[in-house]
Formats: C-alpha cells, structure tokens, sequence
C-alpha cells in the first residue's frame, strides 16, 4: 500500500531508504491473469485484509514513530498534497491549491470547502495550525518528526481556509515536509495531554476510512467515510473502494503465511524466504501477484547498529572489524535466498548521493583481527579476544517473530566466534525492542529503515538527533558529517546537494557507525482478486486504485 511520502524514517524489524536508486524498473514476476474489467464492473463493498507483522504502538501519526502505525495512521487521516505514484509529481489532496514565494520561504495552502472530520465537523486551518503548532511542541513526543520543521518560522492562518508557513531558509524537501504531514483535528486533540489523550488510541480523522475498533493484539478495524471529499471529486471518486480495511496482526511468519494460503489476508509484504519459499509452488502465481521490484527513491537497508556511547565500540577500527566479520554473501545465499544487494552504506549501491568508491565491505576475519589487534585486542591461551582484564563480549538485540532475524544472528554469531569474540543474542517483542533502543539500553541492535521521497539523511546522522526519541539511536557524532548535512538541506541546487552527499557517504562508509547488511527490492504478495494492483508506478503500488470486480467478493464479510 502506498505509505506516507514524508515518513522518511519508519522503524521496522523487517521494512527498508532512500533516494535515486539506478536499478531495474519496476516488474511483476507473477503472471497476468484474463481478466476483463468492462465485463466484471467493479463493486465498493468488499473488505481488504491486510497482514500487520507488529502491534502498532499508537496511533497518532504525530506521535508514532514506526511504520506499522503509519499503514493504519495514512488511511485515517488527510494530507495537503499526495504525490502520484505514476508520476512522481506532487498534486493536490486536502488543500486544492499552494502557491511558493519566489524566494522559496513562503507557502500559503488552500483548503478545500467541503473536507470535514470523521465527527462531522469541517477541516479548517485552525486545524492545520494546530498540528504543525504540537509538532514544533518540545512537550510533545515527536523527537523523530522535530527536526524537520527547525526552520519553520511561523504559521500564520489568513482565512478559514487559507494557511500560511514562513520558513528560515529554503529547503530542498519544504514542500514535502509541509505537504504530506497528516492534519489533526484540534478540537479533539487540544482537550487533554496530546502525548496521552485517548484519541491517540481511537483516531478521528479526514481521511477515507474512519477507525471502528483496536483490538490490541489482534486486529484494528476500518470502515469506509461516507462524507469523505472525495467521494465527490473526480480524481478521487474511484479511489478508496472497499467498504472496510482489517489490519490483522500475525507476529509469526509461518501463521501469516498460513493465513494467506487460506485466504483469510488479502496483502502480505513477505520476508524473502516466505516470498520465495512459501509461494514457490505454481499454483501460488495463478492465485496471487508475486511482485518484485525496486521504486526510484531505493527501498532501504538492514544493518546492525553499535553503541558508539560504549567504550567497546567507540573506536571506527573496532566497527570496521566488527563489519569485515559479517559473512552477507553467505547469509545471503543461505538465509535470503539470494534475493538481496549488499547495503554500502548511507545510501543504495545505485543512488546519486552514494560515492562510486563507497563498496560493500568485504568479508576478511584476517584483516579484522589484525585491526582488533592495533586496538589492543589479544587472544588468550583459549582464543578469546581480552584487553587487559575484559574479553571482547556484547549483546546482540532484534525483533522476535521473523526467523531470518535469527539465522543472521546465528550465522554472524559463529563467524565473530572463529576471531574470539562472544555474541549474546536477545530478541525482544517490538515494543520492548524500542523501548531498550529509546533508553540506550543495548550494546548492538539489528534493524532497518525504510523509504521516503527525496531522502534526508539529517535524521539519522546528525548529532543533535542522538536524543531520546531520535532516530540517531547510536549516537553518531562528525563535525564535518554535521556541516554537510546541516549544508545539503539548504542546497537547492541538486548537483551541489549531491556532491555534498558523495562526500558524506564517504565519511558513514569509513566510521562505520552501522554494520550495513542489505538493502533490498520491494516485494508483496497480493490476491488475486483485486484488479487494478498493476502497472507497479515510479514511486511504488498504490493501493487505493485497487478494487474488486463484482462476483469476487470476499466470501466471509461478516467474519472478523
């Protein structure tokens, strides 16, 4: 499904980011099915059941900061400007129109006349005010979202649909940031504590499904707006058609993947060994679309993150040994099914930002123990790497529930073993595992970020986002990594922009603050019975196109 555009950093234990990746266009390697959409109409009261691999933590798009919320979050609430998937171009949505002073440091948004909340009430820029105003809020839990409006200077309502924001300095993704924020309704959200107020729990939104229920655990429930904009525009009219959306959520890979072969969820993103293992059979492709494939803006990347707060790791020639010593070619073969690219840093292998000369890490124990060595790790009489009184040990975290996590783990466990160094291997439940990262309780933790339009990698890298409740949970910290992210945001100029990014890659590559793994295509897996899914466009699938054609409804509509 599409995702939020400006959720550049959404944490997940198996999502992927990040920007113009040079590979293969987009491609669908299951088969056509014949089907005629003028002799089947399509209908509007069919459910889509959509697998969830994770609770979501809240549901407030403010306040969240993992994707699992935003698949739920971006369906309930409305954006001023969409982007199209087809054509990567920025159009409007719940303002009909913006307009940019010449000197890039002005936006006025207008709103649309007739977009209400889900309560009735009617969408007006006090609202917009308002969510941008609990963003820019240091008592409001958004550390992962702050970074991005530091240069907004104000927000100015000029009518009751009519929205101005002056920004500092220009900005090469402002529109972005501005444009697909998901608007709050103030009169619900200014009434107790935004961080705890109930609605975070029961959303009321804009958006074209209104929130029916959270059933903790086990599913949240969507039901179609009747009274939604867009029913009535003609960019929008056919869009959005199923009656009601179920997120089911399966934490285990195997029950999912059951629940998908029964019929029971309709939209799965599989983990490589369920994308090419569980669904190899053929019977798998006349039933779903199997798709691969890889968006312009990358898809992201796994790595392993190092405590740089901890003595242990806060050497680079540590982290480097500690990245040589990662067998990914293997993993890959044994664990993904060769599915994967090796990640080389910050950036795809592909992408204009990444330095040619930045490669993947090559796997070499002999070079590893050598730099071990210059840092005064010795082995003793049993191999053991010790350093005075202290053997090199550390605790390795990841989410439970995706088996891969674990045979990487395992796999690198072994390979750490054979230079004389112990790997502990902890895996916690999603929420505890942020928690742990939250409190920089951890010495390595395994994960991945995910994509955005336009990538800035300012909220990962900078310094001053090795905060509670920032992304730059290792606490990496370059004064010129600084200097040229806090430059490359103001850059209009994109040559310029990327020149200072090559430079960067360089910098991420040789420190080593991650032991980058992968990064990876996009893949789903999707029923059959929705048409619509195909052309996969410039920015990836939308799904509020899809719809079903009459006669291939969903047997079981009461069932939940």
């Amino acid at each position: 499904m599409i995702k939020s555009l400006s959720s550049y950093l959404i944490l997940a234990s198996i999502l992927f980011n990040f920007d113009s990746c040079k590979k293969s266009a987009p491609q669908n390697t299951g088969k056509t099915m014949p089907f005629s959409v003028g002799v089947l109409p399509p209908v509007k009261n069919d459910r889509m059941v959509s697998l969830l691999p994770a609770n979501p933590t809240i549901l407030n798009p403010i306040l969240a900061s993992d994707g699992y919320a935003g698949e739920v979050t971006s369906l309930i609430f409305d954006r001023m400007v969409t982007w199209n998937v087809d054509t990567g171009e920025p159009e409007p949505k719940l303002a009909e129109s913006w307009s940019v002073s010449k000197d890039g440091l002005t936006y006025l948004f207008k709103l649309r006349k007739n977009a209400t909340w889900h309560d009735g009430k009617p969408v007006t820029a006090e609202d917009v005010k308002f969510t941008f105003d609990r963003i820019k809020d240091p008592k409001v839990d958004a550390a992962h979202l702050q970074n991005y409006f530091s240069g907004l200077e104000s927000v100015t309502i000029k009518g009751p649909l009519e929205i101005e924001f002056k920004v500092k300095e220009p900005y090469f993704r402002n529109l972005i940031i501005l444009g697909d924020t998901d608007i709050l309704p103030k009169h619900i959200y200014e009434v107790s504590d935004f961080n705890k107020n109930p609605a975070n729990r029961a959303p009321i939104g804009s958006g074209p499904y209104q929130f029916v229920k959270w059933d903790s655990g086990r599913s949240i429930q969507l039901k179609r707006f009747t009274n939604y904009w867009g029913n009535q525009d003609s960019k929008f009219k056919d869009r959005y058609n199923f009656n009601e959306i179920l997120f089911r959520i399966i934490t285990d890979d195997a029950v999912a993947v059951m629940a998908m072969k029964k019929g029971d969820i309709d939209v799965i993103d599989p983990t490589p060994t369920m994308f090419v293992k569980d669904f190899a059979d053929p019977i798998y492709e006349q039933k779903f679309y199997k798709l691969k494939f890889s968006t312009e803006d990358g898809n992201g990347y796994r790595f392993i993150g190092w405590n740089l707060r901890s003595p242990k790791f806060s050497s680079k020639k540590i982290r480097q040994a500690l990245s040589m010593s990662l067998p990914r070619e293997e993993i890959n073969k044994k664990v993904m099914n060769g599915l994967l690219t090796l990640a080389v840093g910050a950036f795809p292998q592909g992408s204009d930002k990444n330095d040619p000369s930045v490669k993947p890490v090559p796997y070499d124990l002999e070079k590893a123990k050598a730099l071990l060595a210059e840092e005064g790790w010795k082995p003793d009489a049993n191999g053991i790497l010790t350093k005075g009184d202290q053997k090199f040990n550390f605790e390795l975290l990841f989410v439970a529930g995706v088996p891969e996590n674990e045979r990487v783990a395992l796999i690198y466990q072994q390979s750490l073993k054979a230079i004389g160094i112990e790997m502990n291997i902890k895996t916690l439940e999603w929420t505890v595992f942020l928690k742990q990262l939250e409190e920089n309780s951890f010495d390595a933790f395994y994960m991945a970020w995910s994509s955005s339009l336009d990538s800035d990698p300012y909220q990962i890298w900078h310094s001053s986002q090795a905060v509670k409740g920032g992304s730059n949970r290792v606490g990496f910290s370059n004064k010129r990594a600084d200097e040229i992210l806090t430059e490359a945001r103001k850059t209009l100029d994109k040559p310029k922009r990327l020149e200072l990014y090559r430079e960067f890659s360089k910098i991420i590559a040789d420190e080593q603050p991650y032991t980058f793994v992968f990064e990876r295509p996009l893949i789903s897996i999707i029923d059959r019975r929705f048409e619509n899914v195909l052309p996969v466009g410039k920015l990836g699938l939308d799904s509020s196109k899809w719809f079903t054609p009459m006669g291939r409804e969903r047997a079981n509509l009461a069932a939940h």
